[in-house]
């Protein structure tokens, strides 16, 4: 792969049978996050009906360079504690249920995810949220180091496509984000 490269998808679930579908959860977990951007709020929605596209201009916010300078500083610069790595891991493996079919033996210390999860986070997002808390750190904070609340406040982005909750979760009013709410509330910071 060449030194910079990445993929950015949507996904409109309105438009799910008229030559698009679901991914599966192999394919979902590949993406690093996911953000759901929802509807704009009413005025901004207003401004649309007079909306050229042709008018819009883009600008460029940060050069190729300058993306693949701070990836490699960022490695090298910014520090994530091994127990915030820890930590890291801990969240995740909350996000899975008991389950001796899969030899996954450890009891989650969320009831919400006993109760309303099928199947958690894979070990694909304990990489990504190794990598995108030190981006965090030093881009939203202007930090070397990664503390506790960046890991936190990555939570819903890294584990809201990962956690796929079971067809009954729905009837009893359970969402991803109220697993992922409890999860980090639940997981002891180290």
């Amino acid at each position: 792969m060449p030194a910079f490269s990445f993929a950015i998808a949507t996904m409109n679930p309105i438009e799910l049978g008229q030559g698009t579908f679901p991914l599966s959860e192999a394919a979902t977990d590949r993406f690093a996050i996911m953000i759901n951007i929802g509807y704009l709020p009413p005025p901004e929605e207003a401004k649309l009906v007079n909306f050229d596209f042709k008018r819009v201009r883009l600008r460029s916010l940060m050069s190729k360079e300058r993306i693949i300078e701070l990836r490699a500083r960022i490695n090298e610069q910014v520090f994530l504690h091994e127990r915030l790595g820890v930590y890291i891991q801990r969240l995740v493996a909350a996000t899975r249920p008991y389950n001796p079919d899969t030899d996954w033996l450890v009891r989650s210390p969320s009831e919400l995810v006993e109760r309303g999860v099928d199947l958690g986070a894979s070990p694909r997002a304990i990489i990504c949220w190794g990598r995108l808390a030190k981006v965090w750190a030093l881009l939203q904070h202007h930090r070397a180091e990664v503390y506790p609340e960046d890991i936190q406040s990555l939570a819903p982005y890294i584990l809201g496509h990962r956690i796929w909750l079971g067809p009954h979760a729905a009837s009893h009013g359970l969402t991803t984000d109220a697993v992922i709410k409890d999860v980090v509330e639940r997981v002891p910071i180290p």
